[in-house]
């Protein structure tokens, strides 16, 4: 923990786990933000569809998480692979990078850049996208899709 910085460092077989997500990474580092407790009391948030909030450490709320190394998303209905994955929690969106793969449903798709939006249940692909549908769902290895 780096208090200092508002910032926590976890390295080896990282795994974070926030309702259906799970997040596997080698590294992860996790920036925080200070919270306004009195702010909450005056206009408390909103549930988010689906959303499970995420804990609060000394008085400190997360803000982004960054997952480095070879890292593995896997939710209910799909999975995704990359380099990098960074995870905002004001956006509540997870960016890959880094020969990012992902499947869902027999698709499977990738390119420079996968954006996925919790909330929407959506995802963009930037750059060199590639899609391909699977006749029979999950019978092809991953490295089919790769780019």
């Amino acid at each position: 923990m780096r208090n200092q910085e508002n910032k926590a460092i976890f390295e080896g077989n990282v795994v974070l786990k926030k309702g259906v997500l799970v997040v596997h990474s080698d590294v992860m580092v996790v920036f925080m933000k200070p919270s306004d407790s009195k702010a909450v009391e005056r206009a408390p948030k909103a549930p988010r569809k689906g959303a499970e909030e995420l804990p609060t450490i000394s008085n400190r709320t997360v803000s982004i998480i960054e997952a480095t190394g070879q890292v593995r998303i896997e939710k209910a209905d799909g999975r995704a692979t990359s380099r990098k994955a960074i995870y905002n929690e004001d956006e509540r969106k997870i960016t890959l990078t880094g020969n990012p793969v992902a499947w869902q449903h027999g698709t499977c798709v990738s390119g420079k850049k996968i954006v996925m939006f919790l909330d929407d249940d959506r995802t963009i692909v930037e750059g060199g996208s590639r899609v391909m549908i699977e006749p029979e769902a999950g019978r092809h290895a991953p490295a089919v899709c790769a780019q």
